[in-house]
């Protein structure tokens, strides 16, 4: 009976973080990919999300963004700020 409870405990858990995961994982990729067309700096990335901090995404040695420091809702924001710009540029 308490194995059962550990388990449901752990379940209850594990399934949250791993969906949470899953779909940051999407988001950084389909950032990611809308950035390739647009190649914004990890500065104006930042800027796109709180115009007052600029150090939100950063860029490694090698070039790569970093989006370790956003949080789900800040990806999700960054998303939509870049569909709307690529649409932008669609649209001109």
């Amino acid at each position: 009976m308490v194995s059962l409870m550990v388990m449901g405990g752990v379940i209850c858990y594990a399934v949250p973080v791993f969906w949470k995961r899953i779909l940051r994982r999407h988001l950084i990729h389909e950032i990611k990919t809308l950035n390739q067309g647009l190649q914004l700096s990890s500065k104006a990335m930042s800027q796109l999300i709180d115009p007052e901090n600029p150090y939100m995404v950063f860029a490694d040695e090698n070039g790569e963004l970093d989006f370790s420091f956003l949080w789900l809702g800040n990806l999700r924001q960054l998303r939509r700020e870049l569909r709307l710009i690529k649409e932008q540029k669609a649209r001109v």
